[in-house]
């Protein structure tokens, strides 16, 4: 590995005293200079050009630049190769000048010391100015460091806020709330999806697998009538596709695709540019088709009662000013040059104020923005701040933002590196993704390894903010992708903020991962995801992926579902990832949209082994406050695996079960083998519907503990009533019929047992464990509530859940991040 000097390990006080460098970087500076400390350069490119130079020219001397305070405003994005690596001896380091923090920027500031343009205040709160002809398009944009939401739809029929007689109100609660509220807009529901047998001139379809004359439109839905859907001003239709009567719109001389909508499908979004809307058949039509999937029908697309937000509208912004509404801007582009208009809210004046757009562009679809890095070798960057990059959905929309389908871009891309560092840097204010590590197409040479992003801070992001790997290719090989890669003691805060289904830190691919100490909160969907769609092809060598003292808290909050806090994706039907561990983890506060969708929403899960996941140790994790279930697995083992083993947890308050098992004969009842072990674990449950399992209940023949094995466990309900509960377990006697797709137990096919008769024959379950003994945890809703003085039940050791407590997260912080602000309508765990 690199020898690379930390220094942001050393005391401010020691730099203070002797910085030193190479080559020097300043706002103040000029390019034409020398890049000294007196005379420093202006920008970063410049800098890295005389670095270039000097590595050329002396390769054999380890090489440091500093940067000094301030905001240095790219023009395009840096591209760091070869050329700009150090090696195994002579490393590199870009870094901060001690006790300063400079600001790597993809945006441009309006006024003074940016563009220089001046605003103009119209009336009321409205401001004006004119943007330069080559101001590219953009979605974001930061007043005083903070982002400011476009113009929304409100309606009080949905889950969020409107305004009515001048106050913002709760669709929820009934109750009045600030009025900064209301710029988060309404979800709106979709009434009906069209079918593509309905559709006069055809559209694009996709059909449900288990019922192939069964197919709806991707381009088009119903919207509910009474919602305020119109032809707005700035709505120019653009789509053969679109009805007659939608040619009324008088924004001919608006762009198209002004207006877009957001669909929220059961993980992931899409944002799709609408056409037109035709009033007549109460149908909203796209530029493009949204996500479709044959298999998941009912999880993508248009989708009766899935949510949707319609955001920039021009009347929508009128209203808001109208109303009395602050913080909301639209860019006007009907005219040339393009004017943008910003609704300033008390003591704000946009002429003495920071107003930031982005404007740096990805250097691809899915590649960096602000930097984007290709086999660079032994670099480390540190303390360096990076910000507003600019990735705008394409004409067509945007359809998928699971971290495995590589869809999204990111402010900085490392692909093929080795020995690259990421220490105490901060990552904000993001279109898309944070940073990405990962190898390049194909199975090429050069592997990527020993990569490490540590003590850094992520916040306000917009899709996931650390991705580790690329979509898993059916030609890769164990040891050609992503691999011995460290994330520690990170903070990623306010995640999903633009693309809801992001993650806050997911892997697409690789193997010998470490995530250790991170603290992963206030984000839309996952906290942390491994192997969505698996990972490298199972080999012998294992995956060995550990996640250890992570603490994930208040994720989700009712914007989507099938999620939850950690999740891993290592197995299927050929096979599984081993040597994986999950141990340490602090899990709290995990709300899924159940709260607002009923019984569409789901999954908001602890810890959720997905598809034929296998072979995983999870031990001495704390999960509390959970809105469906404590620990899930969505299938059980591949052929010829061992199943999970879940050993020393604390797994209190779920709402709905302490373990969810779906499928635990994937392959039919072929292979009697165990499917998983609980010992030594404590469950608690709260609620009176809570149960301790769901899902199938049978064990195709096997006794029940030879089919999922419960053994020396503590299972506590608060009211004390478990023990004497006659319904406390429920067990499937007859077969399904057909085992690989059971169904959760039916009336007609369920049996009920007490406690009791679960430790007796012939269930012969768990007959060391326990369903009596109070374990004494608190009721704040706080991680202090699970610290133990003793075991409460044999075989249990609590001093390692409470060293969980003590532990899990950031063990020194370096960046304290500030609250991010919501984009959508969010629900907590106390809504429920």
């Amino acid at each position: 590995m690199c020898f690379g000097v930390y220094l942001l390990a050393l005391s401010a006080m020691a730099y203070a005293q002797a910085p030193s460098a190479d080559l020097y970087v300043s706002p103040k500076g000029n390019d034409a200079w020398s890049g000294t400390l007196a005379a420093p350069f202006a920008s970063v490119a410049r800098a890295q050009a005389a670095l270039r130079e000097l590595l050329k020219s002396n390769p054999n001397k380890a090489r440091t630049v500093m940067l000094r305070e301030g905001t240095y405003y790219l023009p395009r994005t840096l591209m760091f190769t070869s050329y700009d690596s150090g090696t195994t001896t002579y490393p590199v380091t870009w870094r901060n000048y001690p006790g300063e923090t400079p600001i790597i920027s993809g945006g441009e500031l309006i006024g003074k010391g940016g563009l220089g343009l001046t605003w103009k205040h119209i009336s009321g709160t409205l401001w004006q100015v004119p943007l330069p002809a080559a101001t590219q398009p953009f979605e974001s944009l930061f007043y005083n460091g903070q982002r400011r939401l476009r113009s929304r739809l409100a309606s009080p029929s949905g889950p969020g806020y409107y305004i009515q007689d001048g106050a913002c109100y709760s669709t929820v609660t009934k109750k009045a709330v600030d009025v900064s509220q209301c710029n988060l807009g309404t979800f709106l529901r979709i009434a009906a999806a069209v079918p593509a047998k309905d559709a006069n001139a055809g559209c694009p379809a996709i059909a449900k697998t288990s019922r192939p004359s069964m197919a709806k439109c991707l381009d088009r839905f119903v919207y509910d009538a009474k919602d305020p859907i119109a032809n707005w001003i700035n709505l120019n239709p653009n789509d053969t596709a679109c009805p007659p009567a939608s040619g009324d719109s008088p924004a001919k001389n608006y762009p198209a695709g002004d207006v877009e909508v957001t669909l929220f499908n059961a993980w992931t979004v899409d944002v799709l540019r609408v056409s037109c809307v035709d009033p007549a058949s109460h149908m909203i039509y796209f530029s493009a088709k949204a996500r479709g999937d044959s298999d998941n029908y009912d999880s993508f697309g248009p989708v009766a009662g899935h949510r949707y937000i319609v955001e920039n509208t021009r009347d929508a912004f009128d209203a808001a000013r109208s109303a009395g509404q602050n913080g909301i801007w639209f860019l006007d582009r009907a005219e040339s040059p393009w004017t943008l208009n910003y609704l300033a809210g008390r003591g704000e004046n946009p002429n003495s104020d920071s107003v930031v757009i982005p404007q740096v562009q990805p250097v691809s679809p899915t590649g960096g923005s602000l930097i984007s890095a290709l086999y660079l070798d032994c670099v480390t960057f540190s303390g360096i701040t990076f910000e507003a990059d600019n990735f705008v959905p394409p004409p067509a929309g945007f359809n998928n933002d699971e971290i495995s389908g590589d869809a999204l871009p990111e402010v900085i891309d490392c692909v093929s590196c080795k020995h690259v560092t990421f220490d105490g840097v901060t990552v904000r204010h993001t279109s898309a993704s944070g940073v990405l590590v990962t190898s390049g197409a194909g199975n090429i040479d050069r592997v990527p390894t020993d990569l490490k992003i540590v003590n850094s801070a992520f916040y306000d992001i917009g899709a996931t903010g650390i991705r580790i790997g690329s979509l898993p290719m059916a030609g890769d090989r164990w040891n050609h992708v992503v691999q011995s890669v460290t994330v520690e003691n990170n903070i990623v805060q306010g995640y999903g903020r633009i693309f809801a289904g992001s993650d806050g830190i997911g892997e697409a691919n690789g193997h010998d991962i470490t995530y250790l100490h991170n603290d992963i909160t206030d984000g839309y969907h996952t906290g942390l995801s491994v192997c969505l769609a698996g990972c490298v092809p199972h080999d012998a060598n294992g995956y060995s992926i550990l996640a250890r003292y992570n603490h994930i808290w208040n994720v989700m909050q009712g914007v989507t579902s099938d999620g939850g806090a950690l999740y891993f994706s290592v197995g299927d039907r050929a096979g599984t990832g081993a040597d994986n561990k999950i141990l340490n983890n602090l899990i709290q506060d995990i709300t899924d949209s159940a709260i607002i969708d009923g019984e569409s929403g789901y999954g908001g899960d602890g810890i959720l082994l997905d598809n034929q996941s296998a072979d995983i140790d999870v031990e001495n994790n704390v999960v509390f406050r959970v809105s469906d279930s404590s620990i899930a697995m969505s299938q059980g083992p591949p052929r010829g695996s061992p199943g999970n083993r879940f050993r020393n947890n604390i797994l209190a308050s779920a709402r709905k079960s302490m373990f969810k098992f779906p499928s635990p004969w994937p392959a039919g009842c072929g292979e009697k083998s165990a499917r998983v072990n609980f010992a030594s674990n404590i469950f608690q449950m709260d609620r009176n519907d809570t149960s301790v399992t769901r899902g199938c209940a049978y064990s195709c023949g096997l006794d029940y503990d030879k089919f999922e094995k419960f053994q020396g466990n503590l299972y506590w309900r608060t009211d004390g009533g478990l023990s004497a509960d006659s319904q406390a377990f429920q067990i499937m006697t007859q077969a399904p019929a057909n085992a690989a797709r059971c169904p959760p137990a039916d009336p007609a096919n369920r049996t009920f047992l007490s406690f009791a008769q679960w430790q007796k024959a012939p269930m012969n379950e768990d007959s060391s464990g326990t369903a009596s003994v109070n374990p004494g945890f608190g009721r704040t809703g706080k991680p202090s509530d699970y610290l133990l003085s003793r075991n409460p039940v044999a075989g249990f050791d609590y001093t390692k859940t409470n060293d969980t407590i003590r532990n899990a997260g950031r063990n020194h912080p370096v960046i304290i991040p500030p609250k991010v602000p919501a984009t959508f309508p969010t629900y907590s765990f106390e809504d429920f």
